[in-house]
């Protein structure tokens, strides 16, 4: 992709975000009691891999969907609106910008959360683990506590509070949630990441711009 169209979606991602805060498909609560690490300390841990990223699908039409019966059939179901489309096409170009190794990735079989990991990685395997039903939370567990291969991370791309593993943790549409697998069915929350927020891990975006005041100038 050129450089004109990278800055087009970084820039129409950035603004539409803005507009989503209060969507319907969000939830209510926003508070989070995880303290992340600095935006370059993070960095560096993911760039050395050992993380498990569960994403939840990007931001999608406000309305509720009948139950699905065949999930390789999208006119039944809840999809990725262009604010949703541009929020993964913003968070897989950060993650190559940013060297974070991904091996596997991981979705829900819906296909809100298929299209955000294509767009976002080129590449899914359905998991009806990630979907996050009660009789298949142990599977979800084990790919949250279970480490991924040597250097790289594992992506999961699911729903709002992963079947409630992620306890009052809820994410908003496209934001991840970074945990260390510790083994043992335990992991440890360690970020909560909005999809706009991974292009700010950029040196690029950390530097101001010549000649932009200083804070008490």
């Amino acid at each position: 992709m050129s450089s004109t169209p990278r800055r087009l979606t970084f820039a129409l991602a950035l603004l539409l975000a803005g507009l989503t805060g209060a969507a319907g498909q969000e939830h209510p609560v926003f508070n989070t009691k995880v303290e992340p690490p600095q935006a370059p300390v993070l960095r560096e841990m993911l760039q050395k891999g050992g993380f498990v990223i569960f994403v939840r699908h990007g931001t999608t039409p406000d309305y509720q969907e009948p139950s699905p019966v065949d999930f390789t059939s999208c006119e039944r179901q809840r999809n990725l609106n262009g604010i949703g489309r541009a929020q993964a096409v913003m968070i897989g170009e950060a993650f190559r910008d940013l060297n974070i190794a991904v091996a596997e990735v991981l979705a829900s079989p819906y296909c809100r959360t298929m299209d955000t990991a294509r767009l976002a990685f080129g590449r899914v395997a359905p998991d009806e683990a990630v979907r996050g039903d009660k009789d298949k939370l142990p599977a979800l567990q084990k790919l949250l506590s279970s480490p991924p291969a040597p250097g790289t991370n594992r992506v999961l791309v699911g729903h709002g509070g992963a079947a409630g593993l992620l306890g009052d943790e809820f994410l908003r549409e496209a934001e991840a949630m970074v945990v260390r697998p510790d083994g043992d069915d335990k992991f440890t929350m360690i970020a909560r990441v909005r999809a706009e927020s991974w292009a700010q891990f950029l040196d690029a975006n950390r530097q101001p711009p010549p000649g932009t005041p200083r804070a008490g100038q």
